[in-house]
This record gives C-alpha cells, structure tokens and sequence, in this order.
C-alpha cells in the first residue's frame, strides 16, 4: 500500500503542469547571474514584495516569483496577487469593484485613439481584467489592438501595442 502511494505521488508531481510563462518585461534575465538581474528587476519596476523571491511590479500588476540555481535566475513564474500581499479581485466586495469606473475606460479610450492617431471616440474596450489595485483594458481602435493598463480613477499607467 505504501509503494502505491508513494507512486501514485511521483506521478502527480511529473505530470504536474508547468508554472507560468515569465512575464514579456522580464523574461530576457532568464539565465541571468542573480544580483546582477536583481538590479534589472528593480530598475524595471519590480520591488521585493514578500522575501523569498517574490516580486510585486505596480505599474504593471505583475506578481513573480523567481527561482535561483547555481546563482541564476533559473525561472520566472507569474504567481497570484496574494503571493505579492495584494488582495486578489473578487476576495473582498470592498476592496476591488466589479468593473472599472468609466473614469478610467474613457482614459483608456482616449489614449488608444491618441496612440492610433485617430479621432477621438473611435476606440472600444473589447475586454478588461482587474491586475492588482489595476485594471487592464484591451482597446480596438478600428484594426488596431492595444492594452491600457488603468487605475480606477482613471490615470493611465501604461499603453502598450501587443
């Protein structure tokens, strides 16, 4: 009965899935000798959030965690806000509306229309996502797709074309 058991956990941990990819803004420190990525981390907006590797990036809404071998950053997981400290949406009806104000759709749908060069009110939220204390917005202006990284008040973070 034991060996069975002990089998049938060797099988679950192989078959585990992967973690998740790195995020795009840092994946190119995979390899990378530790304290010389650790100031790359910092320069890009990443603070250690909780010690054992764990980093919260504000601007981006980005929890990661990094795993060090040998003295490189071996891998890079994106882990759940919690792991960051940060209450995750949904955990609490207080601490993370529902859906973003219209203050910031309508920051995030003039700034897709600035970055498109197009007139204003061509751009639409096709869909949104809480990101930490953020929300992040897919726009479509006209044949164009872009993220809006948002506060609920309505500044804008980040645009990004994808």
């Amino acid at each position: 009965m034991m060996r069975k058991t002990i089998l049938a956990a060797c099988l679950v941990l192989i078959a585990a899935p992967a973690l998740a990819d790195p995020p795009d803004d840092i994946v190119d420190l995979l390899g990378a000798r530790a304290p010389g990525a650790e100031s790359q981390m910092q320069a890009r907006g990443y603070v250690d959030a909780a010690g054992n590797n764990i980093w919260w990036n504000q601007k981006t809404g980005v929890c990661a965690k990094v795993h060090v071998s040998q003295g490189r950053y071996k891998t890079i997981d994106i882990v759940a806000d919690a792991d960051c400290g940060i209450e995750a949406f949904g955990e609490s009806e207080e601490a993370a509306p529902r859906e973003p104000s219209q203050a910031a759709m309508d920051a995030c749908m003039n700034a897709a229309d600035e970055l498109q060069q197009e007139e204003t009110g061509t751009s639409i939220v096709t869909n949104k996502r809480h990101s930490g204390e953020n929300w992040v917005l897919t726009m479509k202006t006209l044949g164009h797709t872009s993220h809006c990284t948002v506060t609920q008040s309505g500044d804008v973070i980040q645009m990004d074309p994808p």
